[in-house]
């Protein structure tokens, strides 16, 4: 089958899909009974879905944030255009490879050229005064460039699109080099921070034959997996100093804020308290503005 992108998509019309389950939430219509109301995404755009019927039978068969191989037919409901899904599972390449699944085709690209984002990207990495932070930054980035530069910032919320990662990046800086120096914070280590706190989510995000969550972030946590990146490479630096590699450790294991957030820890200095506000802010506003578009 060929899926049907989202744009593509008129009232009263067949399909079978591939698309990515950005929400899944369980209402309850007026007599009490159950439905789904789902939220996907291909390349294309985003559309909402609904399951009224076999919802909890169908509703096993996937989780947020799951490639799914959809089945429906669409229909009008006042402005909006919805689909009424008949069947769905999760989709991977194994199975669906043959009836064109392509893992690419679910994530949008970003507006932004992702060689312009690097080059901005580098281009304050230059400007860090620290050798030493400035030779762990380059070096990391450095030897993940080719992903950076490609992968999303997350799956189902913020800059959930090809080049995301290196997007957000880009925006923190600017954003962190204002605030930094209206603060008087250490302005390097909150660059490094910004640069190097979501490595992590190269390793813990699947982008080419599943798009997912991989195992590794759900048992170990995005923040850690990036703290022992960054660790790793510390330890290759010569003299590198004890307490900024306190300090930067604590940037990374803090950004999420708090640990009803699944922050390891929660900030406890100038700089991980502005990292931490910022990407809050940045990525709520760039949630709100695709949820407008």
């Amino acid at each position: 089958m060929k899926s049907i992108l989202i744009s593509n998509l008129v009232a009263d019309m067949k399909l079978q899909g591939f698309y990515l389950c950005l929400e899944k939430k369980i209402l309850k219509k007026k007599d009490g009974s159950i439905y789904l109301n789902l939220l996907l995404q291909d390349k294309s755009g985003v559309i909402r879905a609904r399951i009224w019927d076999n919802v909890q039978r169908l509703s096993k068969k996937f989780s947020i944030g799951d490639p799914v191989a959809v089945k429906g037919i669409t229909y009008q409901y006042g402005e909006n255009l919805l689909i009424k899904i008949e069947n769905i599972s999760r989709a991977d390449e194994k199975k669906y490879k043959q009836y064109g699944f392509n893992a690419s085709d679910l994530i949008p690209l970003s507006k932004k050229n992702p060689n312009e984002l690097w080059k901005e990207l580098d281009k304050e990495i230059n400007l860090i005064s620290k050798s030493h932070l400035k030779k762990l930054t380059r070096e990391i980035l450095k030897d993940h460039k080719n992903k950076f530069k490609i992968y999303p910032a997350s799956i189902s919320y913020h800059y959930n699109y090809q080049n995301g990662l290196i997007e957000q990046t880009v925006s923190l800086l600017k954003i962190a080099k204002q605030i930094g120096s209206h603060y008087e914070v250490d302005i390097d280590l909150l660059i490094s921070g910004v640069c190097l706190h979501q490595i992590g989510k190269l390793y813990s995000i699947n982008l080419g034959s599943v798009v997912s969550k991989s195992s590794h972030k759900s048992l170990v946590g995005n923040a850690i997996i990036s703290r022992d990146v960054v660790n790793k490479y510390i330890s290759k630096v010569k003299n590198f100093p004890d307490e900024d590699k306190l300090r930067l450790e604590h940037l990374i294991l803090s950004y999420q804020g708090r640990k009803e957030w699944q922050s390891p820890v929660e900030p406890q200095t100038l700089e991980a308290i502005l990292l931490h506000s910022i990407n809050f802010i940045d990525s709520k506003i760039n949630f709100m503005r695709r949820d407008e578009s």
